[in-house]
């Protein structure tokens, strides 16, 4: 168990310190400190000791130098019995726990500011002593995160425990000097910070690192409210969609699954159209589109519905000025990038890396396997279907005819589930589904898709195959008289 009789307080987020000074004045523990931390303390009526009086060491150069002394990292690096004797006789403290947070370098580098004031929020005491005192986990206890104040137990706390915190500072230390080594290594590429509103709810705080291969800029929104979480989630999503398609389309994306999405000959034809999918989900939804937004379109656009972002390549002087009277969407610009090779997810400490799902439909050798064949004209349906359903979450099933979606089923468990509810929702909205197309993002494991397909007038279906009842699929095809096209390439999407 280790003991607290002497902290080391230096901190520049002053969240909590307060209260845990009181906490440990209250239990007899001596409090060194520094600088500007040393003053917080003080000021509030805590007593505590200036690490340059303990020292005999002035701070050096306005404060560059503070806590780089033997006294503090001896006190630090002493493994209890073994090195008592030689502290004793070197007349230094062992400081049991060390509470440190670091300058805010990646803050600073957002700002944008200069290059000098970037370097001064480099910090080098503050990792010194927090590698210092995680290596040490086992004779001190080591806290660089405010949220963590209250897992400190003063009158003794485990090895494991303290381990556990130890884990956190070499985590939050390797992120500090990775933002540092992008700087400092790729000017042309530096990762910026970006606060968030809230999270994926409001009672989580959040931010996002941005680098200049984002296909959205974040860091100039034209107007609106501070952009939140699901918004930049929601915005991607949207953006992806809309980005398959060459000629004017829209991808209306809610919850990062799209609700509408339609190709035209302009713009504003290609929003009623993905508006009409579904108006109701729509509603506080995202908008991408793939081309040069006038004011008509963007006059239609708030007259319809609510909108919490709107991204476009550019929008024309007088579709800024329609979107002004809206002053609380967010509205970003597009960039001409080429697509990351990879993407990324972290999930509770596991850290997924792939390649990310670049296959071109138009590109890809379809294959009809059923007797009835699809049109040239189907064949584009059927390719703007699957385009659409490699970004709804599976299971995925897309209706769509005339290059616009009727009805879109997402996320279900079950895939005969998701195709209900893209037939609930075109039916929702009046619209017919005589004749159209159903796209699938994987394998249809049992024929009942295909029989409720023929049920409500689906003609044509495309899917990757690959099933163990592929025969059984396509003779359900075959019987229908539907046409069935495969890619032979599945589009899951978690």
């Amino acid at each position: 168990m280790i003991k607290v009789k002497t902290a080391l307080l230096s901190v520049f987020d002053k969240t909590g310190i307060i209260e845990l000074a009181k906490h440990l004045v209250k239990n007899e523990v001596e409090i060194l400190s520094s600088g500007g931390t040393a003053k917080h303390l003080i000021k509030n009526g805590i007593d505590v000791t200036e690490v340059s009086k303990y020292t005999g060491s002035p701070e050096m150069f306005d404060g560059r130098v503070k806590t780089l002394h033997p006294k503090i990292h001896a006190g630090i690096l002493a493994r209890g019995k073994q090195d008592h004797e030689e502290l004793k006789k070197l007349g230094i403290k062992k400081i049991d726990l060390v509470v440190v947070n670091l300058y805010p370098f990646s803050e600073e580098v957002a700002k944008d500011t200069s290059e000098q004031n970037i370097i001064e929020k480099i910090d080098i005491g503050g990792p010194a002593m927090l590698r210092a005192s995680a290596k040490n986990f086992k004779h001190t206890i080591t806290v660089c995160n405010p949220t963590d104040y209250s897992k400190v137990k003063v009158n003794g706390m485990s090895i494991k425990d303290s381990k556990k915190l130890a884990y956190e500072v070499f985590k939050t230390t390797q992120n500090y000097d990775l933002s540092i080594s992008d700087w400092f290594g790729n000017t042309q590429n530096q990762l910026k910070e970006i606060k968030l509103r809230y999270g994926e709810n409001p009672h989580q705080k959040a931010s996002f690192l941005v680098d200049e291969d984002c296909p959205i800029d974040f860091q100039n929104v034209l107007q609106g409210k501070q952009i939140s979480y699901n918004n930049v989630v929601d915005a991607i999503s949207a953006w992806a969609c809309c980005n398959e398609f060459s000629e004017p389309t829209v991808s209306i994306v809610k919850h990062t699954n799209p609700c509408g999405v339609a190709s035209s000959n302009s713009l504003l034809n290609a929003y009623e159209k993905a508006f009409s999918t579904d108006p109701t989900s729509a509603f506080g939804g995202v908008i991408a589109l793939n081309k040069n937004v006038d004011a008509s379109t963007v006059g239609k656009m708030i007259a319809n519905q609510f909108i919490e972002v709107l991204i476009a390549p550019d929008y024309d002087e007088e579709a800024l000025k329609a979107l002004k009277t809206k002053p609380n969407i967010r509205v970003l610009k597009s960039m001409p990038r080429t697509q990351a090779e990879k993407e990324m997810k972290t999930i509770s400490g596991a850290h997924l890396v792939q390649d990310i799902d670049d296959t071109k439909i138009d590109q890809l050798n379809l294959n009809t396997i059923s007797i009835a064949k699809p049109t040239k004209d189907d064949l584009e349906d059927l390719t703007f279907a699957m385009k659409v359903a490699k970004h709804v979450k599976s299971n995925a099933i897309v209706l769509a005819k005339n290059k616009m979606t009727l009805g879109i089923g997402a996320g279900q468990m079950s895939r005969v589930v998701s195709t209900k509810i893209a037939l609930m929702k075109a039916k929702e909205q009046n619209l017919n589904t005589n004749g159209c197309i159903l796209a699938s993002d994987a394998f249809f494991p049992f024929r009942d898709n295909i029989d409720l397909a023929a049920k409500n007038g689906i003609k044509h279906i495309i899917q990757p195959g690959g099933s163990v009842k592929d025969e059984e699929i396509i003779a359900a095809a075959d019987e229908h008289q539907l046409s069935m096209t495969l890619t032979g390439v599945r589009h899951f999407k978690h």
